[in-house]
């Protein structure tokens, strides 16, 4: 079974244990499988599906999995209190695969030394823009950057100039690729219903955009307007960068995606073969 496919049946084990802690009302197991999501989420998010299938590989057999001597030694931490959670699911569960799964991304993320920095990601993921691992100046250099990896990420978005791009791997076929991804679009759309402030910095130009935003990050986001234009300025603090998204072409290419998504489902439903009502 493909790695992609584990981990989603692992995340339906997940689901399902989050369900029943909502439904009994235990809001403290709840929060804790919301924090077992977040993990997974991370470990997407930075590209790292392939290093933990490899991870996995090299984990010893044994009848019950083992705990991270990271987490051990950190006894009052939500990834310790995750950890018992998913050690007493592993006990009482029948799908013992797939909590042990859970159990090893836990560990994975311990042994790799990324826990303080998933912990960041999970605690303020509402305050970061959505996450991109790299930036390039232009798709040149980001190919050239794919192309040159043993390992690409599987995947994760990057950032070429303003815009984020999906890099992608797939490891049985050794095929990679970088395509436009319209993740920031749905968060400009929703700011601007609510309103562009009447008080937006205003700038004659770019370059003066970019040194005030240099001295006035936007947490994560902020609206300015250069040379009589709006701009949605994004605060990508992992790259300490940030990115400015003309407003208008942006919402205009975004109803385009939305339009062209909506012909192809119906299309799709179009071309199904219809059942006899006879």
């Amino acid at each position: 079974m493909r790695i992609h496919e584990t981990l989603a049946r692992a995340a339906r084990l997940a689901s399902s244990q989050r369900q029943a802690a909502e439904l009994a009302g235990r809001e403290e197991e709840q929060r804790l499988w919301i924090q077992v999501k977040a993990y997974r989420d991370f470990l997407a998010s930075t590209g790292q599906v392939y290093l933990f299938e490899d991870y996995l590989e090299g984990v010893a057999p044994t009848l019950r999995p083992q705990v991270s001597t990271a987490i051990e030694a950190r006894p009052d931490s939500t990834s310790r209190q995750v950890m018992t959670l998913l050690l007493k699911t592993f006990d009482e569960t029948s799908e013992k695969q797939y909590a042990s799964v859970l159990i090893h991304l836990v560990n994975f993320i311990a042994a790799t030394g990324q826990l303080e920095a998933c912990e960041d990601y999970i605690l303020h993921r509402l305050e970061y823009a959505p996450l991109a691992i790299a930036h390039f100046p232009t798709h040149a250099e980001a190919e050239a950057w794919l192309n040159g990896l043993a390992q690409p990420p599987s995947p994760a978005d990057i950032l070429i100039g303003d815009e984020y791009h999906l890099a992608w791997y797939s490891r049985e076929d050794n095929a990679r690729g970088l395509e436009r991804d319209s993740v920031i679009e749905p968060y400009i759309e929703e700011l601007v219903a609510r309103g562009i402030p009447p008080t937006a910095p205003s700038f004659a130009t770019r370059a003066e955009a970019e040194g005030w935003l240099n001295n006035h990050p936007a947490t994560p986001f902020e609206f300015v307007s250069i040379a009589g234009e709006y701009y949605f300025a994004v605060h990508h603090k992992r790259l300490k960068r940030h990115t400015l998204h003309p407003v208008a072409s942006s919402l205009a290419e975004w109803e385009e995606k939305k339009r062209a998504t909506e012909r192809a489902e119906v299309q799709d439903l179009a071309a199904k073969p219809q059942g006899n009502d006879a």
